[in-house]
């Protein structure tokens, strides 16, 4: 028979259950990208494609492209790189534990990917890729698509 008093013994058993539940599953550890507001990006080894009779054939390069991002916002979606070409305003966005940041110039767009996860400690992994045409013909010069991308990692700088 139902009783209020049968319905309360019910409720807290319930209610410890699910508190018990709660404290045994492991707890998710805290996302970085949502709070990071400066990284300092380095990308030793890199591959370019090239088309050569209508295949594209891929090297892969040891290089040194350095650069930073500043003023991370991911509320407002925005930051700035710093590199050897200058300032560049970006479209910053963070989807789950990936922060991305998107170039977009005249025949050019370049993505950096910023993973939550670490390389070395306060060094996460990262890619950066480059991908522009601008059609143009000088002499017998026909230009060529330019793909690139960066393997390597950014420093959270605090």
């Amino acid at each position: 028979m139902w009783s209020p008093a049968l319905a309360g013994l019910m409720t807290a058993a319930l209610l410890t259950a699910s508190i018990d539940t709660a404290a045994q599953a492991p707890a998710e550890p805290p996302n970085p990208l949502t709070s990071v507001k400066r990284l300092k990006c380095r990308f030793p080894t890199a591959s370019a494609a090239a088309w050569k009779g209508g295949d594209p054939q891929v090297q892969i390069k040891t290089q040194e492209l350095l650069f930073e991002i500043t003023a991370i916002d991911v509320q407002d979606g925005t930051a700035e790189y710093l590199g050897t070409a200058g300032r560049a305003f970006v479209t910053a966005v963070l989807s789950g534990w990936s922060l991305y940041f998107v170039e977009n110039s005249v025949g050019q767009l370049n993505v950096t990917t910023v993973f939550a996860q670490e390389a070395a400690p306060k060094r996460l992994k990262a890619v950066h890729s480059r991908h522009g045409y601008l059609q143009m013909t000088v002499g017998r010069y026909i230009a060529e698509p330019s793909v690139s991308q960066n393997y390597g990692d950014c420093e959270i700088v605090e």
